[in-house]
């Protein structure tokens, strides 16, 4: 009987032994500094991150004249040429402070005249070229009238940018800014003769 109440003393003593927990202490002050670490190896080269899409811009009073108004790039390579061809083109018309997307229709003087436009692009030569074309027009008159423009805009996005939404692409500012475009990005074009690229 002495041995179970020895046993039973023990138990009991362990139990409560291991159940009483006193109060943490303060942490301890940090220890010496160590020795700096070799250096690792140099990392690859980083990648360019734009996006390679493409703006130009004909800037500000641009008229377009008898059989539409063209723009581009003149001196494009083989390999810019091969891009190019890759590329969706997106055009856009700036009338009243608002850029207009192509093909559609683009309101002038304070919307009381109104034209329809589409365009063309391709190469002719060493040139890329992209034609505006008024399709229809509020003037009762049998010849397109001369329109001016604020600026023209196009946008030569590369096949494996393009999943954009629709909507995106609708807005010149929503596109440029999903692809990461800023002003200094913006190439200037020259207006192209027509004339001189049906020879």
């Amino acid at each position: 009987m002495f041995k179970k109440l020895l046993l039973l003393a023990w138990v009991s003593l362990v139990v409560f032994a291991v159940s009483c927990k006193g109060p943490e202490g303060d942490v301890g002050p940090a220890g010496p500094k160590g020795d700096t670490g070799a250096a690792g190896p140099q990392g690859p080269a980083g990648e360019n991150t734009g996006s390679g899409a493409i703006v130009i811009s004909s800037g500000a009073d641009s008229t377009n004249e008898e059989g539409g108004y063209v723009t581009g790039l003149t001196g494009i390579t083989p390999a810019q040429d091969s891009v190019l061809q890759a590329s969706a083109v997106l055009v856009y018309i700036k009338s009243g402070g608002v850029y207009w997307p192509l093909p559609g229709v683009v309101l002038f003087d304070d919307g009381s005249t109104v034209s329809n436009f589409t365009f063309v692009n391709g190469m002719d030569g060493t040139n890329f070229f992209i034609q505006l074309l008024q399709t229809n027009w509020s003037e009762d008159q049998d010849t397109a009238p001369v329109r001016k423009f604020e600026d023209v805009k196009v946008v030569i996005v590369p096949g494996n940018l393009l999943r954009m939404n629709a909507e995106v692409l609708k807005s010149y500012e929503k596109t440029i800014a999903a692809l990461g475009i800023t002003d200094k990005d913006i190439i200037s074009s020259k207006k192209l003769n027509l004339k001189a690229l049906k020879k």
